[in-house]
């Protein structure tokens, strides 16, 4: 086999046309995702492989790379089938990639409804019923897809990732197969064995080897802007200093250089960094399989039809692979489990694996692996007779993603550099494993000055009102606070020498405990006392018997909260979505009914038009 450049095709149809590439490699369906962080996209790679064993092709295809409105054409296919693998981003959102998807959908009018007449679709959404739009993406798709005229195969899947995305996976593919199954005439029990999607292949000497690279080779060795998410700049870091650090909890304000890079960033922007697994880690994993860390490999689709035609850039050494490319602290999957039954030597370990991956065992997969939150190596050394091959496991493992931070600056006084305010993450999980969080533990162990950060800015709709004389109110408990520095930041630039009227503006801010883990202190009562900010309202809630968060404070304050809401200010939530921002949203919808003298129906309604004009936004994750 010829080895392909990562990224191209076989196809001779043009690359938008998926119905012309289903009919050119005999294809019965088409797997699409909206994917933010992987996970979408590997959900529908797995669908691709599975497909496989029961005799059928599929393609995988990126929305953003195909012309959607062929849709309608896919029944020109016998019993053709679409499935969506959909992620939910940020309030209720599309993913970028499937951001014209979404916009194609949204255009079609109730006169349009036979459309997608005699089409075959089933939709999985990737979400987290922590954030108040669960599943928008997928529920929107499936919802237009049916009113299109569509076939619906099965219920939309609603995939939790606050309980347990994997388990909901697997329950609703279980269905779909059944339901594909039964449509194609295949039958749904008669499964072949498992199937590689990549092998290893001769390194071709004419390739550029990649070194960490997330896309280009030698990227990183001549930097040319502009820089982007496959074409990160390797920013130095220098200054780097604890916050607060007591009791295993620590937090870092970190600062990026991006001078002559081009790069530019607004107040409320992400930073995104491409980090690097532990060296430590990534020799524990090489001596458990036998690694030969510094051989050059390359990996190489199976099938000609496949979306990807290497897994992560090849060819490279084993060593970046596992350090650059893949995920060794995520929990495995299922999969990954059921394709080490057939490496296991010992009898028993296979037995045991075996029904950990069954139907029937699913249950204790969930008890003993997944919410014991074990790792790949932790895995590797109770099951000690599985010898795996590196490739396979490499092909298996998720894919490594940028880990997206709060830019806590702003570029009016810090054009060429990027602050970011970093909690670390360290813990324990039930195999008594210290489990260290990618990215943060890394910036610790970085060298300032000489040692470089892949980053890019994702822009985000986080912003400051237009008009400085808006009021506004922020809401930022712990590292949360972060887009808020950099808001105030930008407010005292905009103040100097200026004869503007500023609307009020006021700061809630939360940590455990005042003397230990107040950030930024200082700037936030100097902000105090030169007008930027109207009112600093702290919570700690560990400095007294009965624990105050920042929600009691917005209670204490209901007065200033209405004036600014009803005064058409802005309302900015930023931190944890599991429990802050509920209850800081419920703190708010108490304060508009009595305030406000609304019915609690009014008051949410109240808060929807707010969030529909952009004045209510959130940065929230779990």
């Amino acid at each position: 086999m010829t080895p392909r450049e990562p990224g191209s095709s076989f196809f001779n149809s043009n690359d938008d046309d998926f119905v012309a590439k289903m009919k050119e490699a005999e294809a019965q369906i088409v797997i699409f995702y909206g994917s933010q962080t992987g996970t979408a996209e590997d959900f529908a790679m797995r669908l691709a492989g599975e497909a496989k064993r029961y005799g059928i092709k599929a393609l995988v295809i990126d929305p953003q790379d195909a012309d959607m409105t062929q849709l309608s054409e896919l029944s020109t296919i016998e019993n053709a089938v679409a499935l969506f693998c959909l992620a939910t981003y940020g309030e209720g959102e599309p993913t970028d990639n499937a951001q014209a998807f979404h916009d194609l959908l949204e255009e079609k009018t109730e006169e349009e409804n036979d459309w997608l007449e005699n089409v075959n679709y089933a939709v999985f959404g990737l979400g987290n019923k922590t954030y108040e739009h669960f599943n928008a993406m997928a529920t929107f798709v499936d919802d237009k897809l049916k009113a299109g005229g569509g076939r619906r195969l099965i219920d939309v899947g609603m995939g939790d990732d606050d309980v347990n995305l994997e388990e909901d996976f697997l329950e609703w593919k279980d269905l779909l197969w059944s339901a594909v199954c039964e449509l194609m005439g295949k039958d749904a029990n008669a499964i072949s064995a498992s199937f590689r999607t990549y092998q290893l292949v001769p390194v071709d000497e004419r390739k550029k080897v990649f070194t960490g690279e997330p896309a280009i080779a030698n990227s990183f060795k001549h930097q040319r802007p502009p820089y982007s998410q496959k074409n990160p700049f390797l920013a130095p870091i220098r200054v780097r200093r604890e916050l607060y650090k007591d009791e295993g909890r620590s937090c870092l304000h970190i600062e990026l250089d991006i001078s002559g890079s081009g790069i530019r960033y607004t107040a409320g922007d992400h930073a995104a960094v491409y980090p690097t697994n532990n060296a430590s880690l990534v020799q524990a994993v090489a001596e458990r399989l036998q690694v030969p860390l510094d051989d050059i490999f390359q990996l190489q689709a199976v099938d000609t039809f496949t979306r990807k035609s290497t897994p992560f850039p090849c060819p490279c050494t084993y060593r970046t692979a596992l350090s650059h490319y893949v995920e060794l602290t995520h929990t495995p999957s299922l999969n990954i489990i059921a394709e080490m039954v057939q490496y296991a030597k010992d009898e028993q370990q296979k037995e045991r694996l075996a029904f950990l991956c069954s139907k029937q065992g699913r249950s204790e997969y969930n008890k003993h692996i997944h919410n014991r939150h074990l790792t790949i190596l932790d895995v590797l050394a109770e099951f000690s007779s599985v010898e795996m091959p590196i490739d396979h496991l490499l092909e298996l493992l998720p894919r490594m993603q940028p880990r997206y931070y709060s830019i806590s600056s702003s570029s009016k006084t810090n054009p060429d550099r990027i602050h970011m305010t970093v909690a670390i993450v360290t813990y324990k999980n039930g195999a008594d494993t210290t489990v260290e969080g990618v990215a943060t533990t890394w910036f610790c162990r970085l060298a300032l000055d000489t040692d470089r950060v892949p980053m890019f800015v994702r822009r985000s709709t986080f912003r400051l009102p237009r008009k400085p004389k808006v009021p506004m109110i922020m809401i930022g408990p712990g590292t949360g606070v972060a887009p808020f520095r950099g808001f105030i930041q930008e407010r005292l630039f905009l103040m100097q020498d200026s004869e503007e009227q500023f609307g009020e503006t006021h700061l809630f801010f939360g940590c455990q405990n005042e003397s230990k883990h107040f950030m930024y202190r200082d700037e936030f009562e100097d902000a105090v006392m030169k007008k930027a900010l109207s009112g600093l309202h702290t919570a700690f809630s560990r400095d007294q018997a009965t624990k105050v968060y920042v929600q009691h404070r917005l209670r204490e304050r209901k007065e200033d909260v209405w004036r600014v809401l009803q005064a058409g200010g802005h309302l900015y939530i930023c931190g944890d979505a599991k429990y802050m921002a509920q209850d800081v949203r419920k703190a708010i919808i108490e304060i508009l009914v009595e305030m406000g003298d609304k019915t609690q129906q009014q008051a949410l309604q109240f808060l929807k038009t707010m969030e529909e004009k952009h004045r209510f936004q959130q940065d929230v994750w779990s």
